[in-house]
């Protein structure tokens, strides 16, 4: 049986990306250094302290995207107009000092360090490049602070994001295989729209310190919007990790009736998770098939218990019609579930054949909801390797070409060579599977 261990199995290329990415890291805060200002020592430990703050305050990851909020981004935007490339380099590496999380390993320490070090200096050499003022005490009036402040904010605050997006992308598609395109949407869709209130407070933050004459005085100021900021990124994740546990007691129900449903229902979720990342979905149709295939035999909760116990064999048609309508009945369970809407229709089409003759509305091709066809395939292989896979990733991938090959018409031929394709990549999933944080 294939492992977990080596299902996600990290790329051989993950510790040369390591490597690159902290050699960049050293060689920006170099030339940073010897070929930029050097920032005064009080705003510059100052803003250090605000970064490391600002990063062990951050909200906690989000259960389902993985991804969590801090609003070290907002130091690091403002820092690249009041310090400079180096000093906003420094206060990205100071920033990762004090990591309270033990899950998080040395090496990982390492890397966030030469990645916030590289997205605060790209921020801040963007800056610069495309006109920001360097001498802030000089800039006067709302037409030049607008011009050679705000401005050139935006356009940093975009780098930056972006530059975050790419580095993590290529991390977590060297670390879990996970499609390099698929992930930074995802994290462009968690952290995109944060990062245009993180450009208003930064704008803020350096108004308030030079053209105003605040000085450091602002950074009191500034903390206001950010702690209401930050109350705002709770209250999204606490809604967040209540969809979460509505589908953990959803799948415990199920498991009272069914107690094997509970690992299909996590392995179902794993393959149909990978499938859907393959396929290049975006993030919330992703989240969508995930909660379809996790959910997607909820409906035996309406089924006699003497039939979901009974061998396949020894069902009668009208027997087997009756288990075969918990699609339609799992879907009527969750209405008015706001959350699973979407989830519905992939569970309530899941027999539907792409050919046009499943049911239970005899829908063709892609009229069947993305959702649907990725659910229907991960049951099927669910069916060939269960609890109780081959030992060999190679038999086991060869098993279910022949399985989902040999009813032409019932599968979409593209999430068929994205599940294989899957397969060979991670292996069967664990029934304890779970995705990887990303901080």
């Amino acid at each position: 049986m294939t492992s977990p261990a080596e299902q996600l199995s990290p790329s051989r290329l993950l510790p040369y990306y390591i490597a690159v990415v902290v050699l960049v890291g050293v060689a920006l805060g170099v030339l940073s250094w010897t070929h930029g200002r050097h920032p005064q020592l009080a705003p510059l430990l100052l803003l250090a302290a605000m970064g490391i703050l600002s990063y062990n305050l951050r909200e906690p990851t989000v259960t389902t995207s993985r991804i969590g909020f801090s609003f070290l981004s907002i130091i690091l935007l403002a820092s690249g107009a009041i310090l400079g490339p180096f000093g906003t380099w420094f206060v990205g590496v100071a920033s990762q000092l004090i990591e309270r999380d033990p899950k998080v390993r040395w090496f990982q320490q390492v890397f966030n360090m030469a990645m916030m070090g590289i997205i605060g200096a790209a921020g801040a050499y963007v800056y610069v490049l495309v006109g920001g003022a360097q001498d802030l005490d000089a800039v006067e009036g709302f037409g030049q602070i607008t011009r050679e402040v705000g401005l050139p904010l935006i356009v940093a605050d975009v780098v930056q994001c972006l530059t975050n997006a790419v580095l993590l992308a290529g991390a977590i598609t060297l670390f879990r295989g996970v499609p390099f395109g698929v992930f930074a949407r995802r994290v462009l869709a968690s952290s995109g729209v944060a990062y245009i209130g993180y450009g208003v407070i930064g704008f803020l933050f350096v108004v308030l310190w030079y053209p105003v004459d605040l000085g450091a005085f602002s950074a009191l100021l500034v903390m206001v919007p950010l702690l209401a900021a930050r109350w705002a990124f709770i209250q999204y994740g606490e809604e967040l990790r209540s969809h979460e546990r509505t589908i953990d007691t959803l799948v415990t129900a199920l498991g009272t009736k069914e107690p094997s449903a509970v690992a299909r229902s996590r392995r179902a979720a794993g393959l149909a998770e990978w499938v859907a990342e393959e396929l290049g979905l975006g993030p919330h149709q992703i989240g969508t098939v995930r909660y379809a295939a996790t959910l997607h035999e909820i409906g035996h909760l309406g089924v006699p218990t003497r039939l979901l116990r009974r061998a396949p064999e020894a069902l009668s048609e009208a027997e087997r019609q009756t288990i075969d309508r918990h699609c339609v009945l799992g879907a009527r369970m969750l209405e008015g579930i706001d959350f699973l809407e979407d989830a519905r229709s992939g569970i309530r089409h899941q027999h539907e054949r792409f050919d046009g003759g499943g049911r239970p509305d005899g829908l063709v091709g892609a009229d069947i909801p993305i959702a649907a066809r990725v659910v229907a395939v991960a049951a099927a292989v669910e069916v060939v390797a269960g609890a109780d896979p081959p030992d060999h990733r190679q038999e086991l991938v060869a098993d279910v070409a022949r399985a989902l090959q040999a009813d032409l018409g019932r599968y979409d031929p593209a999430v068929v060579l994205a599940t294989v394709a899957v397969l060979e990549k991670h292996g069967w999933p664990s029934a304890v599977l779970t995705t990887e944080a990303v901080s």
